[in-house]
């Protein structure tokens, strides 16, 4: 598995893939959206913060020592 990054607009739910990964439009992909919104909504953060502790793969003590 590999990551691409890219900013995009939601619209009505939506999430368009940008013209240079055309490649992606019937690929199996695993989706980590990041808002950057001061006044994010507390329940939607919370779900957040709970739902990314349930991903195994995101408990890796070696990576959280990158980001503390």
């Amino acid at each position: 598995m590999y990551a691409v990054e890219f900013e995009t607009d939601i619209r009505d739910g939506i999430v368009k893939i940008p013209e240079e990964y055309e490649r992606l439009k019937n690929a199996h992909a695993r989706v980590v959206v990041l808002v950057e919104e001061p006044e994010a909504d507390t329940e939607v953060r919370a779900f957040s913060e709970h739902s990314a502790g349930t991903i195994d793969e995101w408990r890796a003590l070696s990576e959280d020592e990158v980001w503390t």
